[in-house]
C-alpha cells in the first residue's frame, strides 16, 4: 500500500537526519541514559503513587494505615529517586559529548567528562558563593532543578558544543606541536588541561553573566521566558489549544515541563471546587473551559503528547521487537503519567516522525473536550485528583464519578491511538537493527 506523501516525506527527512553525526550522538546518548531513567521512574511510581499522601494508590488502598514505618519508606524512596533524577541531565551532557567526540575519533571519554563539567559550571549557584562569603550555610552549590529532567535540552546543547569544540581543540593542539617541534612534545596532561580550562572559563563566564539576569542560570532564563510566553491562557479554547501544542513541542525538544497542566491548585480550579461543594455537582461551574479542565483531563494521558496512546499504538502496529519491548517496560509509568522513559527510550525526543502525533493527538482531544463541555455533554472536572491517577480515570474522578467523563476519556484515548498508528507503521521500515534501548 502506497504511503501518503506526508508520511513518505517524514520518513525521508528522518533518514537524512539520522545520518548527521549530531543526531546520532543525541540518539545514542538518550538511549544510554534510558535504563537509568526507567529505574528512577519506577522508584517514582512507588514513591509518588503508593507512599506519598497525595498519591493515587496511597489514597485508594489507605497504605498509611497498614504499612508500618511509612515515614521511613517515604524518605527512602525519595532519596533513591534523587540519586538518578537529580543528575540525569549531567549524564546526558556526558553521553552526548562522548558520542560526538567518538564520531570525530577523538578522546571520547575525556571529552565526555569535560561536557559534564561544563554543564555543571553553567549551573553553578552563584548566589551560594555570595552566601558562603556572608557566612550563610546550607545553600546548594548548584541550581539543582537544572540537573534533573528539566535540564535535558541544555545538557544536549552543552554536550554537542563541548564535544565539537574540545575534539577540535585537542586535535589542533596535537597538530600544532607536531608542526613546531621546538616547542617540545605536548604531554597528555597539557593536551587535556588547555581545552578543559578553555571550556570551563567560557562556561563560567556565561554562567556568571546570566546569574545577574536569573538565579536559575541559562536554563532558568529559558524556562522563565517560555513560561511567560504561554502562561495564563484563560478561558479561550483556541488559546488553550495553542498553549498545549507549544508546550508539547517544548517537551519534544527536551524542555521538560515549562507549563504545568496539573492545575488542582489554580485559582480557577479552586473556584470550580467551591462551586461543586456548594451545589453538589460540577454542572454550571464558573470556569468550565480552562487549561486544567481540557488539557489535564483529556489530553495528558501518560504525560505530554498522550504517550499512553503511543504505547498502545506500538502494541497494535509496531513490528519492531525493540519498540514493543520499550512499550512493555514503560506502560506502568505511562499509566500514571510519568513518561520520561519512553521519551528517551524510543526516543521520542528529536524524532521527526513522532513529532506530528505528539502535538496533534492532544490538540484533537482538547477540541473534542472543548465541544463536549461547551455543548454540556459532560461536566467539567471540578474535584482535585492526584498526579499519579491513571490517565483514563482523571475525568471520571475529577467530575465526581460521572460516567460521561469516563466515556469521553476512552474516546480521546482511542482517537489518539488512531492518530499515532500511521506514524508507528512508518517506523516499521526501520528493519534489521535494534532501534530502541
Amino acid at each position: 500500500m502506497k504511503q501518503p506523501h506526508l508520511l513518505r516525506g517524514l520518513w525521508q527527512l528522518n533518514q537524512r537526519l539520522s545520518q548527521w553525526r549530531t543526531m546520532q550522538a543525541i540518539t545514542a546518548a538518550l538511549r544510554l541514559v534510558y535504563p537509568f531513567v526507567l529505574v528512577m521512574t519506577f522508584i517514582d511510581v512507588i514513591g509518588q503513587g503508593f507512599l506519598m499522601k497525595t498519591g493515587f494508590f496511597y489514597q485508594i488502598y489507605h497504605i498509611g494505615r497498614w504499612l508500618p514505618g511509612i515515614t521511613i519508606w517515604q524518605q527512602g524512596f525519595t532519596a533513591l529517586g534523587l540519586v538518578i533524577n537529580g543528575v540525569v541531565a549531567v549524564m546526558i551532557a556526558f553521553a552526548t559529548g562522548y558520542y560526538l567526540a567518538r564520531s570525530y575519533h577523538g578522546d571520547a571519554l575525556t571529552v565526555g567528562i569535560m561536557s559534564a563539567l561544563a554543564f555543571l559550571t553553567l549551573n553553578l549557584n552563584y548566589g551560594a558563593l555570595g552566601a558562603a562569603h556572608a557566612g550563610v550555610s546550607g545553600v546548594p552549590p548548584f541550581v539543582t532543578t537544572n540537573l534533573g529532567p528539566q535540564g535535558i535540552f541544555l545538557a544536549i546543547v552543552i554536550g554537542l558544543t563541548v564535544g565539537w569544540l574540545a575534539s577540535h581543540l585537542m586535535r589542533g593542539l596535537a597538530t600544532w606541536y607536531l608542526r613546531h617541534p621546538r616547542l617540545g612534545q605536548l604531554g597528555w596532561t597539557g593536551r587535556i588541561a588547555i581545552p578543559l580550562m578553555s571550556v570551563l572559563i567560557m562556561n563560567g563566564a556565561i554562567g556568571l553573566g546570566l546569574s545577574w539576569l536569573n538565579h536559575g542560570g541559562l536554563n532558568g532564563l529559558v524556562y522563565q521566558g517560555l513560561s511567560n510566553l504561554v502562561t495564563n491562557p484563560g478561558h479561550r479554547g483556541l488559546v488553550i489549544l495553542a498553549v498545549t501544542a507549544l508546550n508539547n513541542l517544548f517537551w519534544w525538544l527536551g524542555l521538560i515541563g515549562p507549563v504545568s497542566l496539573a492545575g488542582n491548585s489554580a485559582v480557577t480550579s479552586l473556584q470550580n471546587l467551591a462551586y461543586a461543594v456548594q451545589h453538589g455537582s460540577g454542572w454550571g461551574a464558573p470556569n468550565p473551559i480552562t487549561l486544567h479542565t481540557l488539557g489535564d483531563a483529556y489530553a495528558n494521558f501518560g504525560g505530554a503528547g498522550m504517550t499512553l496512546a503511543l504505547v498502545i499504538a506500538i502494541w497494535i502496529g509496531s513490528k519492531q521487537v525493540s519498540y514493543r519491548r520499550i512499550a512493555n517496560q514503560t506502560f506502568l509509568p505511562n499509566l500514571v503519567n510519568l513518561n520520561e522513559p519512553i521519551l528517551l527510550g524510543l526516543p521520542v525526543l528529536f524524532n521527526p516522525i513522532l513529532l506530528i502525533p505528539f502535538i496533534v493527538a492532544p490538540a484533537v482531544n482538547i477540541g473534542l473536550a472543548w465541544c463536549a463541555i461547551t455543548w454540556k455533554l459532560v461536566p467539567p472536572i471540578v474535584y482535585p485528583v492526584p498526579r499519579t491517577t491513571p490517565g483514563p480515570l482523571m475525568a471520571f474522578l475529577g467530575t465526581g464519578g460521572d460516567w460521561r467523563g469516563f466515556i469521553l476519556s476512552l474516546v480521546c484515548l482511542v482517537v489518539s491511538v488512531l492518530i499515532y498508528l500511521p506514524f508507528i507503521q512508518v517506523l516499521n521500515q526501520e528493519e534489521g537493527s535494534d532501534h530502541a534501548a
